[in-house]
């Protein structure tokens, strides 16, 4: 034993935590200690904890996939069809991430991205007050072309330190952080309001039960409970710019802005590819209002476009999107049909009312609860409260019947819960930006500041919808 405890004591902590979630979920396979749960239940019970501690302790080279293998291997031991393991592969959610991705990249290594947001302010003697004024329109604009923040985060904040460069605001100081972390809030809160606007659409709706649950996540009704994502991201930079409110106010002129523009040449080969294929991809994404084709089909005719017209290279292929993460998606996509076949889904509901039932007799004290919940969980479900989302998604036939709470509700808690960033290993787009801007971006004291005003307007948000989902008829 004293062997043992020394090999132990010289492991990361992070494997020594999935090592011990892995022998507990071999014992509740092989022992199946829960009466009312068939072996094959048993056994995915033990895999879906063992590839949760997987994702959630990130042991090793911290790769989703190492969670996904697990599932497809203990589910083809619990008996469970490949067909039903990789449902969520075949979901048309992931099939508007995966070529949103690549436009995304596209966006990026061509410099249209950037010439686009130098072209608006250009031609303004900037303001602290101008600038977060003009990242709004942009990002909204970058959110009709493509879902993924991350793809906005790293196109538009490098451009919102070059600004503050140029401004000759010293690192670290007010204004500069200011002027990053709104850009950053901005990439990400606005385009919530409509469900193909960020990975949060296609994603939290996949991991509703199939059938009426999803029946009832229409585009309109998404955007009826999710508008106050509008007003939100207006309020958050407005108490923001007072919180961080800059001693001086920007000293950048036109002639400099233009000189920035300058520099990026006229568009190469490449970038005009770019700019065709996003023409081609608004013009299919109204037109798909009157003609029969979907969202899907017009994002992977763009994706089409852009290897036709060499944009996109071979090599881009693998780099262009992050497989991991979409290995990720296309696993917990598959939660509710494997919990379902398997049995779990029967097993659990008890479990998830008791839990939830509690907090569900009133509106108010449920979203907030359940915010409140989702938030601690955070801590721990690092993959964002994706898994807390695929997991908690499973409770929303009961609650509607018998709490008439609609499953967009338990879905506006859940992104709620998901954009939390107290902690940088549990937002990974704080990591994204600080590892392109490195110290050029925002000062750790004011992210802190930042993250501690989100949950309290967040929180606040939450009291304003459920009066606001009472007047549009939601509740």
């Amino acid at each position: 034993m004293k062997e043992v405890a020394l090999f132990l004591k010289g492991l990361p902590l992070r494997l020594v935590f999935s090592i011990a979630f892995v022998i507990v979920s071999v014992l509740i396979a092989v022992i199946a200690p829960f009466d009312d749960l068939d072996s094959t239940g048993h056994i995915m019970l033990g895999t879906m904890i063992s590839a949760l501690a997987m994702w959630i302790f990130q042991p090793g080279s911290g790769t989703f996939s190492i969670g996904v293998a697990i599932i497809f291997i203990g589910g083809a031991f619990a008996g469970i069809s490949m067909g039903t393991l990789a449902s969520g592969f075949t979901s048309p959610s992931l099939w508007l991430i995966i070529p949103a991705m690549f436009i995304g990249f596209a966006l990026m290594k061509t410099g249209f991205g950037k010439r686009l947001v130098l072209a608006v302010f250009r031609h303004m003697n900037l303001t602290y007050a101008k600038v977060l004024v003009g990242f709004l329109p942009i990002n909204i604009f970058f959110s009709l072309i493509t879902p993924s923040i991350a793809v906005r985060i790293l196109l538009m904040t490098p451009v919102a330190v070059s600004v503050a460069d140029a401004c000759r605001l010293e690192k670290g100081c007010r204004g500069r952080s200011l002027i990053v972390i709104s850009c950053w809030a901005l990439s990400i809160y606005p385009s919530i309001a409509w469900i193909n606007g960020s990975l949060f659409g296609p994603a939290f709706t996949a991991f509703l039960p199939q059938g009426m649950m999803r029946d009832l996540v229409t585009p309109e009704i998404w955007f009826r409970v999710m508008a106050p994502w509008l007003l939100f991201a207006v309020v958050f930079v407005v108490v923001l710019y007072f919180l961080l409110k800059p001693e001086k106010e920007l000293s950048i002129t036109k002639s400099q802005l233009s000189e920035m523009y300058e520099e990026l040449g006229p568009p190469g080969k490449e970038e005009k590819g770019c700019i065709a294929t996003l023409v081609f991809l608004i013009v299919a994404l109204i037109a798909q209002n009157f003609l029969p084709f979907s969202t899907n089909q017009a994002l992977l005719a763009a994706l089409v476009l852009l290897l036709i017209l060499g944009v996109l290279s071979r090599k881009d292929i693998s780099t262009g999107a992050n497989w991991d993460v979409i290995m990720f998606m296309g696993a917990i996509m598959s939660f509710p049909q494997i919990f379902e076949v398997s049995g779990l889904t029967a097993w659990l509901s008890p479990f998830l009312s008791s839990l939830l039932s509690p907090i569900a007799w009133n509106p108010l004290v449920f979203v907030l609860g359940l915010f409140g919940l989702c938030v601690l969980l955070r801590f721990v479900d690092v993959a964002q409260g994706w898994i807390t989302a695929a997991i908690l998604g499973l409770a929303t036939p009961f609650l509607l019947s018998d709490h008439g709470i609609h499953p967009m509700i338990m879905i506006m808690v859940f992104v709620s819960a998901s954009n939390v960033f107290f902690f940088r290993y549990a937002q990974p787009w704080i990591v994204q930006v600080e590892s392109v801007c490195g110290d050029g971006g925002w000062n750790p004291r004011h992210l802190k500041s930042a993250s501690v005003l989100y949950v309290v307007l967040a929180a606040a948000m939450l009291v304003f919808c459920r009066f606001y989902w009472e007047l549009i008829g939601v509740l």
